[in-house]
């Protein structure tokens, strides 16, 4: 703030009723060099951000000043250090200011620019080919759906989802349940990218070409294909040589489940982004729950508050609908022989 610098011992005493008389010595504004110093009885104005003159130890309000020739007349008394930034108040020599994997905000860029730092060391981002699958999809430039048509949702919530890892995406478009194609659009991913992200064709149908399309390539891995989960038991996740291969399942509640389990982090790892906080809450069910005997559940559930205590409901669609995941607050996990979950019970519920 705009003030004078003074010898804080000059104003004690000072008040409306007992005006102190100092003799301005100096003008120092913003990035000057202060060229005198401050003895008994004198002052310098400085403007915010200013430099103080050696000798002073404390800065008077502006608003607490009256201008009198050469003198200012002071009516509020300071203690040492009032009103003053001592050099490493701020961020001290040696301190840390960025861990390795910090994100990097708004006010990181300004703390390094405090530093004078203007370059430093970061990840990478991971390069990622998105590929949506299906006869039955069509982009939303479309204005009126035909009989057996539905709308691409999963390259617009999938896309946004590895976004919001770091990772920057290829989207590849729309791939139809035709083998070459999709072989195609598969080495097209492997080429652009270091992951490749299929949604749709992992189940083991006739239409579903996935698996059979991995195999044609030489040296692949193929690590899992189906696993014990709800929603997502189609999953197929493949290796080609410093290359990854996700297929998620079609559905989207089923493909964004699998995300956030199985790849969410994985990417986060690799782009260097914190990880997401989940925020795991205990509470308590407020009504019966039931599993699938024999796979991992990954249910997702609404929070409702009962006599003002939050509790865990059901979300009654499945995986098939997409207002599954829009109706639901997060999920809770049920173990894989646990059929039922009854009203009373705890469980630890995450957000998405």
């Amino acid at each position: 703030m705009d003030g004078f610098a003074v010898r804080a011992e000059d104003t004690f005493g000072a008040e409306e009723t007992n005006i102190k008389s100092l003799t301005q010595v100096e003008i120092v504004e913003a990035g000057d060099i202060p060229q005198n110093v401050i003895h008994k009885n004198e002052c310098a104005y400085v403007a915010t951000g200013a430099a103080i003159p050696e000798g002073a130890d404390a800065v008077v309000m502006v608003e607490y000043s009256e201008k009198e020739d050469d003198k200012i007349m002071i009516s509020k008394a300071v203690t040492p250090e009032t009103h003053l930034v001592a050099i490493g108040h701020d961020i001290k020599k040696g301190e840390i200011i960025i861990k390795k994997k910090s994100l990097i905000t708004l006010p990181t860029l300004g703390i390094l620019s405090a530093c004078g730092i203007k370059n430093i060391s970061v990840y990478k981002p991971p390069q990622v080919s998105l590929i949506s699958t299906g006869n039955e999809l069509v982009e939303h430039n479309v204005s009126e759906l035909g009989i057996g048509q539905i709308y691409d949702i999963n390259s617009i919530v999938l896309k946004q989802a590895i976004l919001n890892t770091g990772t920057q995406v290829n989207y590849l478009g729309i791939i139809r349940d035709e083998f070459d194609e999709l072989k195609k659009a598969i080495e097209q991913g492997l080429k652009e990218s270091e992951i490749v992200i299929l949604s749709g064709g992992t189940s083991k149908g006739e239409g579903d070409l996935g698996a059979r399309v991995l195999d044609e390539f030489q040296n692949i891995e193929v690590q899992v294909h189906g696993i014990k989960i709800k929603p997502g038991k189609p999953l197929i996740f493949a290796k080609l040589k410093e290359k990854i291969i996700f297929i998620l399942p079609g559905y989207p509640t089923s493909a964004l489940s699998c995300f956030y389990v199985f790849i969410d982090d994985f990417l986060r790892n690799l782009s260097g982004y914190p990880k997401r906080n989940r925020n795991p809450q205990e509470l308590e069910v407020g009504e019966r729950i039931y599993s699938p005997i024999g796979r991992h559940h990954f249910k997702p559930v609404e929070l409702k508050n009962v006599d003002g205590v939050k509790k865990i409901f059901p979300i009654k669609t499945g995986s098939e609908a997409i207002s599954t995941l829009f109706y639901s607050d997060g999920y809770i996990e049920i173990e894989e022989l646990e059929e039922i979950v009854e009203k009373g019970d705890k469980k630890v519920f995450y957000t998405y």
